[in-house]
């Protein structure tokens, strides 16, 4: 067995294309609307009007689950203009296992 780095770990798991509304908030400023491309127990990735820097923290809102998803994300990446890579950040159990199933259950 070859050995993987955290990196390709995370590349590997599971994720649900789904597209949700999305809104991010920072410390100043006004609402973000964005959009989910797809969602996974342990990020995003979403498309938003506004531009992102990496390294940039944010809030999230998720309400389009049976379950309000709701935290802080990293932002990793801008993989093509407007759309992002986001990596939840110390997100409560429940709503990681009901993101888990959501993937699980989109493959």
């Amino acid at each position: 067995m070859t050995s993987m780095t955290v990196a390709a770990v995370e590349i590997r798991a599971p994720r649900a294309q789904i597209v949700l509304e999305c809104t991010l908030r920072r410390h100043i400023g006004s609402p973000i609307p964005a959009q989910t491309l797809d969602v996974g127990p342990r990020g995003m990735r979403i498309r938003s009007p506004r531009p992102l820097r990496a390294d940039e923290t944010i809030a999230f809102d998720l309400p389009g689950l049976d379950m309000r998803l709701n935290g802080r994300a990293l932002v990793i990446s801008e993989e093509r203009p407007h759309v992002y890579a986001l990596r939840f950040e110390g997100l409560p159990e429940p709503m990681t296992r009901r993101l888990h199933a959501l993937a699980m259950n989109a493959r």
